[in-house]
């Protein structure tokens, strides 16, 4: 009599298998890349929901600003932004999601909802000053203590 593996029947293994798979098409992976290189930096499972967000210091006046995104259908999505103040470069562009204050003099921007175009975001990664950082959940990843000065690419992988 067969044991183990081989006495499951094809019909619970078929399931088990589609049940798998359907959660690993789910669950993406992000990748931080090298623009000129490719090198990979970080890769980053994403667990459900597939949130993040990219947080940095603004270079001129060091307020903390923060970016949300989430992953639909392997493509990253812009869904709101959140900024201390409308200083330099920051703002809210009017027909470009919905403006809120944040209580503390600061402004949400929701329902922004617009897709970054493939191969994903591409920033130019600041100093240690500017601190950028991708958070996922209660995980942080600095990029600019491994990217400092370079360009990279935020994007999505299919996980296999």
């Amino acid at each position: 009599m067969a044991e183990g593996l081989l006495a499951t029947p094809p019909l619970l293994l078929t399931g088990l298998l589609l049940v798998f798979a359907s959660w690993a098409a789910a669950n993406p992976t992000l990748t931080v890349r090298d623009f000129e290189s490719q090198e990979i930096y970080f890769a980053i499972d994403l667990h459900d929901p597939p949130d993040w967000h990219l947080a940095w210091n603004h270079s001129v006046t060091g307020i903390r600003v923060r970016d949300y995104f989430t992953v639909k259908e392997n493509e990253i999505m812009l869904t709101h932004s959140h900024m201390p103040a409308f200083d330099a470069g920051l703002g809210h562009i009017p027909g470009r999601g919905r403006l809120e204050s944040d209580g503390n003099g600061g402004y949400w921007v929701y329902d922004i909802n617009s897709k970054v175009p493939q191969p994903g975001l591409l920033i130019r990664v600041g100093s240690d000053r500017v601190n950028h950082t991708l958070v996922q959940g209660n995980n942080a990843w600095n990029l600019s203590e491994v990217a400092a000065g370079r360009r990279v690419v935020i994007g999505v992988e299919a996980t296999p």
